[in-house]
C-alpha cells in the first residue's frame, strides 16, 4: 500500500548488470511449476496483486500466465490468462468462469501488467483492477462461477492442464505476486515508462517491497531451476522453457 512518497526519490532501475534474463516459452508444452499454492481472496481483509511483463509471439485465443495442472473437481480459481484472441486478460475457475476480464493490447511488444484484488465476505470479490504499462484498463468483474474454494490456487507459470493450446507463447519477465493491493501510483511507478525497476527495493512511490510474496526474475540466466527471489516456491523450467536475454528496454 502506498504511503504516498511522491516522486523525489529516483526510481531504482535495474542495469545491464543485474536481472538481464526473461524467460522463453515456445506455447507446446513449455512450463515452470511449482508446489500447489493457494492465495487467499475470498474474505474480507484478503488483498492480492500479480504483475508481470510480457512480450507475446502469438495472441492465440487463450494464454495462460498462472495456471493449475488439476482442478480440485469441485471447483477452484486457477487461472490468469490472455483470452478472447488475446485482448483481454482474464481470471477465471477450472469451470470456466470468469471473475474478472480487462481489455489489453494485442501485439508483440513488451507491456506491463497488473491485476489488483481486494476480497470480501462470501465469495465475489469487492473489487478487481487490471492495468497495461502503468494504467488501469476497463475491468468488468463477474462471478467465481465455483460453490467451493474460491482462493486462488496455482501451481504452473505458461500453462495449466487444459489443452496445449492454451500455453503461453513469447516471453516473461519479473512475475511477482504480493500479499497486498498494490496502489495506482505503485503499479505506474513498477511500470516506469517501460523501465523496469528493483521491485525488492522501495522507490520513489512504490513502498510495498516488504509485502512482495514471490518473484521469479530469472536472473540465472541458465539451468533448469527459476528461483523464487522472495519467497520459497522455487520453479522447474519444464519441456523447452529456456533463459533469454531479451528483456524490457
Amino acid at each position: 500500500m502506498s504511503l504516498g512518497l511522491g516522486s523525489s526519490l529516483t526510481s531504482m532501475v535495474y542495469s545491464s548488470s543485474d536481472v538481464s534474463y526473461s524467460i522463453s516459452l515456445d506455447g507446446t508444452g513449455d512450463s515452470l511449476s511449482f508446489t500447489n499454492t493457494t492465495f487467499n481472496i475470498e474474505d474480507t481483509g484478503d488483498e492480492l496483486t500479480i504483475a508481470f511483463w510480457a512480450k507475446r509471439t502469438d495472441n492465440n485465443d487463450q494464454a495462460v500466465i498462472f495456471g493449475l495442472n488439476t482442478g480440485s473437481g469441485t471447483g477452484s480459481v486457477s487461472r490468469l490468462n490472455f483470452d478472447n484472441d488475446g485482448d483481454v486478460l482474464s481470471i477465471e475457475s477450472d469451470q470456466n468462469a470468469q471473475i474478472a476480464t480487462g481489455a489489453v493490447t494485442a501485439d508483440t511488444n513488451w507491456h506491463h501488467y497488473a491485476i489488483t484484488i481486494v476480497g470480501q465476505s462470501g465469495g465475489n470479490p469487492a473489487a478487481v483492477v487490471m492495468y497495461e504499462d502503468g494504467s488501469a484498463v476497463t475491468t468488468s468483474a463477474g462471478s467465481f462461477g465455483v460453490s467451493d474454494n474460491k482462493d486462488l490456487t496455482v501451481n504452473r507459470i505458461g500453462a495449466d492442464g487444459g489443452a496445449a493450446s492454451n500455453a503461453f507463447k513469447g516471453l516473461l519477465y519479473q512475475v511477482a505476486i504480493w500479499t497486498d493491493k498494490l496502489e495506482a501510483n505503485e503499479v505506474a511507478a513498477i511500470y516506469n515508462s517501460g523501465s523496469p525497476i528493483d521491485i525488492q527495493e522501495n522507490s520513489g512511490d512504490y513502498d510495498s517491497s516488504s509485502e512482495l510474496a514471490h518473484l521469479w526474475d530469472f536472473r540465472e540466466g541458465s539451468g533448469s531451476t527459476a528461483a523464487d527471489q522472495a519467497g520459497s516456491l522455487n520453479a522447474t523450467l519444464n519441456g523447452d522453457a529456456a533463459f533469454s536475454t531479451t528483456t524490457p528496454s
